[in-house]
């Protein structure tokens, strides 16, 4: 491969990253919420809630995690006021895990679960933990770097050619 094709490649790699950099997502940062509980005594809980603080709206793409639903049925997740709430159907008694996501462009600094629905005589015991992961970078930062770093492949054509004799 040669040097121009080289530079021709990684230039279209840069302007084509802005594709995937939607200005939806721009400057937010994705968080993941697993959620482990169980219920004693017999019974089941049927509701499962995060509280998020500070206020991390505005919420985008929430969803929970396919593949992660610990055997639960009947699964419908919502956001109102800060609180993530998913209710489920749980066939038995036993540990079941969730994990959900979505995008915000303020992290939570603290977060509180709490278990719904646990039958009277029962116990229930839920643990939560909340990750942030890296920020989407926004399009105008990409696109900064891009010309950039055509500028600079540019200037350096330009005194490959020129002689000095």
């Amino acid at each position: 491969m040669s040097k121009r094709s080289f530079f021709l490649t990684l230039a279209f790699a840069a302007l084509a990253s802005l594709a995937f950099a939607a200005p939806s997502h721009a400057g937010s940062t994705l968080i993941t919420t697993d959620v482990t509980f169980s219920v004693t005594g017999g019974g089941t809980a049927n509701d499962v809630s995060v509280t998020y603080a500070p206020l991390v709206d505005p919420i985008s793409g929430l969803a929970i995690t396919p593949g992660k639903t610990g055997g639960l049925s009947g699964l419908a997740i919502s956001e109102a006021a800060n609180v993530v709430t998913v209710n489920f159907t749980a066939a038995t008694a036993t540990t079941s895990t969730l994990e959900w996501t979505f995008s915000t462009a303020t992290p939570p600094v603290s977060y509180s679960s709490g278990l719904s629905g646990v039958p009277s005589g029962s116990t229930g015991n839920i643990s939560a933990t909340v990750t942030g992961l890296a920020g989407v970078p926004e399009p105008s930062s990409i696109a900064l770097l891009g010309i950039g770093l055509t500028g600079f492949l540019a200037f350096r054509r330009l005194f490959r050619r020129t002689s000095f004799a």
